[in-house]
């Protein structure tokens, strides 16, 4: 942590981080993602391709739907750990009960249950006073047990909802991709208006005052639910590219979107973060899962980089509180 950082307001809020550490992080991200381009491109002829591209881009919405919820939610200092396993939930729920209910009755079922998982986190941390990462770890375990659960383990053919995940409107591009580009285009235009600051103010609280007013309670309780139907959108999207529910899809989503969003310029403890910043660190990881994939390398090597950036990203973010200054508030830390 610098020393400015450290430094604070006469409200006792940490002051607004430097321009110059959001300049430097992107500029950073920027640079490496030109290298990675350059790097893959002089070792296969198909990544610059437009095919290619395309599928690249394909792939990093998905992740990006859930990231950019995920931003404002680590800018008020929490985390959702249970995007991965609420979209294979909803994906689930919806192929299992679309046969029987039609494809809207299965909607609205999928719906449910993402936003049921939504209240309990939003419940857990805001009314409950549980830790955000304990509470979020532990309907992550209970959302990927009931994925397995419902179907015995086994995927879930669905037929008839094929458009949602596999539409092109326009240049091969599917339509995901084009509801991304709206959610972070307003998102970007929020986040520096009204809910960025918002986010942000409540980042600076003390945690141990953090959830102290109404106000700020209902706040990050919405958040979860935005998170959660994100969550939601990204299970059904899965399901209708695949024609399958998947107990074991999106395995690891959560990994990808708290290392992109700490990459981005978040901070775990809350205060700072950026729409731009985490889309940055999104196309730096996607684009070398994807070059990693044109050069032949196993699929797990993708997993271990995830893993080693959000590694570098968690030392980035800031030494630990010593002993002592732990915040007694905080379940993690008594």
């Amino acid at each position: 942590m610098t020393r400015s950082d450290q430094r604070t307001t006469l409200h006792g809020l940490p002051r607004r981080t430097p321009l110059r550490r959001t300049v430097v992080t992107r500029a950073a991200l920027v640079v490496a993602t030109g290298v990675a381009c350059v790097v893959f491109a002089s070792t296969s002829p198909y990544f610059l391709s437009a095919n290619n591209l395309i599928n690249l881009l394909n792939d990093l919405a998905l992740a990006g739907i859930v990231a950019i919820p995920a931003t404002f939610l680590m800018m008020t200092g929490h985390v959702d750990l249970s995007v991965g396993a609420t979209s294979a939930l909803t994906g689930v729920v919806l192929a299992a009960w679309a046969p029987s209910y039609g494809i809207l009755g299965g909607l609205a079922v999928a719906v449910g249950a993402g936003l049921v998982v939504g209240v309990v986190n939003g419940a857990l941390v805001t009314v409950g006073g549980v830790n955000n990462v304990a509470a979020t770890f532990a309907t992550m375990a209970l959302a990927r047990g009931l994925a397995y659960l419902i179907p015995s383990g086994l995927a879930i053919v669905l037929l008839g909802f094929r458009a949602l995940g596999n539409t092109e409107p326009l240049w091969g591009i599917a339509l995901p991709t084009f509801m991304f580009g709206a959610f972070a285009v307003l998102a970007g235009v929020l986040s520096r208006r009204t809910a960025g600051r918002r986010a942000r103010t409540i980042g600076r609280i003390p945690r141990s005052r953090r959830l102290e007013r109404r106000s700020e309670r209902r706040w990050v309780f919405g958040l979860y639910l935005v998170s959660a139907l994100a969550a939601t959108l990204v299970g059904l999207i899965r399901t209708s590219q695949l024609g399958t529910g998947l107990p074991s899809a999106a395995v690891g989503l959560e990994l990808t979107v708290v290392t992109a969003v700490l990459l981005g310029g978040g901070h775990l403890a809350g205060g700072r973060g950026s729409v731009g910043g985490t889309l940055l660190a999104l196309l730096l990881i996607y684009t070398i899962n994807n070059g990693l994939s044109l050069a032949n390398v196993t699929a797990y090597a993708g997993q271990v980089f995830t893993a080693g950036l959000l590694v570098i990203a968690l030392v980035i973010d800031g030494p630990l509180p010593r002993r002592g200054q732990a915040d007694s508030s905080d379940p993690l830390t008594r």
